[in-house]
């Protein structure tokens, strides 16, 4: 097996830092991260899967030990190019050919619009798993996001005017063990603070991606904790239960925002499901 850790160079000279783990598998598996977190959050998907796949991992631009302005985005649909770099690369270094998509929260935002937009032919998965796609958004912000002006997202993000904030992400509600939220805290590699320009591209394209049906051409599923109050649960039920029906929903009742590290009653039969819906592509 090879392991390694590397940069990948993109079209503006932003370097991804990526982990790979090459087994001679013919099937890989490429996985994109929540906003705020790092690739190493999610090593889960290594004992789930490390046996059957070749993995790689990525931390977004701005965030991890990639470079960019951190905690920042001029456009959102940059996330969604930088993924089609990323299965561009993986193919011309490693000649892959079949893959799978994983992604959680923003990451599952950035899929679903790299598959309405930029995946053609050559660079579609044989299969797709989102977990907790922020369709929409929890509390004051979602109610003022559902009522406001449409397009008003859009003209405030064109401002060119951004700083950083923090505490929009209620950390309490990332798990029901009190310990995800202290060592989110203490992990130096997430962002605490995050600039205006990134939420505000992340509001943007939530409505437009969200406002018209994904259409995937290859197996999809998604899932979400019933509980989930750092994106919108009610929106997302709706969405895929009323408007993209081709996605295999699936709820797991009154965990939080990260199942993978919520206490065992919920994440074990998150992993279970998790492994039985990715490990299909092999059939």
């Amino acid at each position: 097996m090879i392991r390694e850790k590397q940069f990948i160079r993109l079209r503006d000279n932003v370097e991804l830092h990526a982990q790979v783990k090459e087994k001679g598998s013919k099937i890989w598996l490429i996985s994109t991260h929540g906003i705020g977190e790092h690739l190493e959050r999610h090593d889960y998907l290594h004992d789930l899967f490390g046996s059957k796949f070749n993995i790689c991992q990525y931390d977004l631009r701005g965030h991890g030990l990639s470079t960019g302005e951190v905690g920042y985005v001029e456009d959102f649909f940059d996330y969604m190019q930088d993924l089609q770099e990323v299965i561009f690369y993986l193919k011309e270094r490693y000649k892959m050919d079949k893959f799978v998509l994983f992604a959680h929260s923003l990451g599952a935002l950035i899929t679903s619009g790299y598959l309405q937009r930029y995946a053609d032919e050559e660079t579609y998965p044989s299969l797709c798993y989102l977990n907790a796609p922020p369709v929409g958004f929890s509390g004051g912000l979602g109610k003022f996001i559902e009522y406001a002006p449409k397009g008003i997202f859009r003209s405030l993000a064109k401002i060119s005017v951004s700083f950083r904030v923090g505490g929009l992400l209620d950390l309490n509600y990332l798990s029901h063990d009190p310990r995800v939220k202290e060592n989110y805290i203490t992990d130096n590699r997430n962002l605490l603070q995050l600039h205006t320009k990134l939420l505000l591209e992340v509001v943007k394209a939530s409505s437009e991606v969200f406002n018209r049906p994904i259409r995937p051409r290859c197996p999809a599923y998604v899932s979400v904790g019933t509980n989930d109050r750092i994106v919108g649960y009610s929106q997302l039920k709706k969405y895929f239960t009323l408007v993209e029906k081709s996605f295999n929903y699936r709820e797991f009742e009154e965990a939080y925002h990260e199942i993978h590290n919520e206490i065992e009653k919920y994440r074990l039969p998150y992993f279970e499901h998790l492994k039985n819906c990715i490990n299909t592509v092999w059939s």
